[in-house]
């Protein structure tokens, strides 16, 4: 074999082994076009976004007739309002979806009884199958909600209860969006009559006997007898017709009382000022709850003159949020329901379903689904908002309302004039104590002075803590 020969061991590759080679490289291909295309499977469907429904269905109890009924329908009223407006904006955001989804409402007619609220509660959650549980009116009919939603394990949005023992660490399935814990109402007038102690040192106290009530005389009760002053007169009443509360002034007349404290709903108000008028009892200070929360219907429906110099909580519209991060603020709110209700002023109530509302959607649009335990994050993670009626702000484990609150005020001469009268540091003005002789249920309000009207009249802007 010469030196340039080539061996038959290096020789170039045969037809059959290119054969294999080319077999082998198709093979691997097709394995990795069939793993590329599983890939592509998975993760398109790992990205694929939940069917949606076609509504947020939100299920609200309502009190069309009883006790409530006029209190149930405007916190009703006030929340339709929101649920028109976000559903002409085509509903919430729900990232979860991908998409915005209208709101679709049930209602369900509870007539005031507490019997009938829970079986609505529950129709709501086990038949309609609600996404959103909301409560009806007040502690009395949010009270029968709270083991029931609790149990569906399914977040019970409470419009207007604030009884503190509904709260507690051991139920994360309760917030209150719309109304501070009515233990903390009072602190403000609480703190007035420490304040005039020189002049009252008699304090009479009467309550309906309700959660809601009950828990405010309570506050007052305590904080006095903790600064030297015992009141002279407190009971829980279930007083409800005129006729009944003349029976109940008498007892208070009778221990000459400085200053008088009635804690009652609207029909309470209402009876117990016309008793006052019919019974010609004249107190030197007169304090009722609804004097602010519902003042038209309040001064309308008792004696002419009956508000004259009583205080109440000053609560808006009467006192007004400039400076909001949720929402209208509340001069806004204001204009645009005048606008749409023949230029009728809203009360608190109404400003309460309507708040609740804008949380609500807050809230939905935060977690960006309708799962319980992401809207009960979303909600903490919303405290500190301040919408038209006040700071939101929860205990973020037990979902109690520590925002919202209330000054005190009063109606000096008629109900066009309210005066802040404390914290001195937001006052209007100094109250009128004792108030004028003319103050009576005849009262002429053409005998006195003329006095600015409302829309003209500031009151503290509590957004800035400053004279509005």
């Amino acid at each position: 074999m010469t030196q340039n020969s080539v061996s038959p061991n290096n020789t170039t590759t045969t037809p059959r082994k290119r054969q294999n080679t080319l077999i082998a490289v198709v093979i691997v291909v097709v394995v990795l076009v069939v793993i590329a295309g599983g890939l592509s499977y998975y993760y398109t469907s790992a990205k694929k976004k939940p069917t949606a429904p076609s509504d947020i269905l939100i299920g609200m109890p309502y009190a069309s007739s009883g006790s409530f009924a006029l209190s149930s329908g405007f916190v009703k009223t006030g929340f339709q309002m929101w649920v028109n407006q976000t559903n002409a904006k085509g509903g919430l955001y729900l990232s979860e979806y991908g998409k915005t989804i209208p709101i679709k409402m049930v209602y369900l007619d509870d007539q005031s009884s507490t019997s009938t609220v829970a079986t609505d509660y529950t129709n709501i959650i086990t038949q309609d199958h609600v996404n959103i549980l909301v409560s009806d009116f007040g502690s009395t009919l949010v009270a029968p909600g709270i083991p029931i939603a609790k149990d569906n394990k399914v977040v019970f949005w409470d419009t207007t209860g604030s009884t503190p023992s509904f709260f507690n660490s051991s139920n994360p399935y309760l917030v209150d969006l719309a109304i501070q814990s009515s233990a903390l109402w009072p602190l403000s007038l609480s703190e007035f009559l420490v304040a005039q102690r020189s002049n009252i040192t008699r304090v009479a106290i009467l309550y309906t006997s309700q959660d809601f009530t009950t828990a405010q005389a309570a506050t007052v009760d305590s904080y006095l007898t903790s600064h030297g002053i015992t009141p002279v007169y407190y009971q829980g009443t279930s007083d409800s017709s005129s006729s009944e509360y003349l029976t109940t002034l008498a007892a208070i007349n009778s221990t000459h009382p400085d200053a008088v404290l009635e804690f009652g709903y609207d029909t309470n108000d209402i009876a117990f000022l016309t008793a006052m008028n019919s019974g010609h009892y004249h107190f030197n200070m007169t304090f009722t709850i609804y004097a602010s929360l519902e003042t038209s219907l309040i001064a309308s429906s008792s004696p002419s003159g009956s508000l004259n110099y009583t205080y109440t909580y000053a609560s808006p519209p009467l006192v007004s949020y400039s400076s909001v991060t949720l929402g209208p603020n509340t001069t806004q709110f204001v204009n645009e329901w005048k606008a749409n209700n023949s230029g009728k002023l809203p009360n608190y109530n109404n400003m309460a379903g309507f708040a609740s509302g804008t949380l609500l959607g807050k809230i939905i649009t935060v977690a960006g689904s309708l799962n319980q335990t992401a809207l009960r994050a979303a909600a903490n993670e919303t405290s500190g908002a301040t919408t038209m009626i006040g700071p939101f702000i929860i205990n973020k484990t037990t979902g109690i309302q520590l925002g919202e609150g209330h000054y005190l005020m009063q109606f000096q001469g008629n109900t066009s004039h309210p005066v802040v009268v404390y914290p001195t540091n937001v006052s209007t003005g100094s109250a009128v104590y004792p108030p004028p002789s003319i103050l009576n249920a005849n009262f002429n309000g053409n005998s006195t002075p003329p006095l600015a009207p409302l829309s003209n009249y500031q009151l503290p802007d509590p957004s800035t803590g400053r004279q509005g």
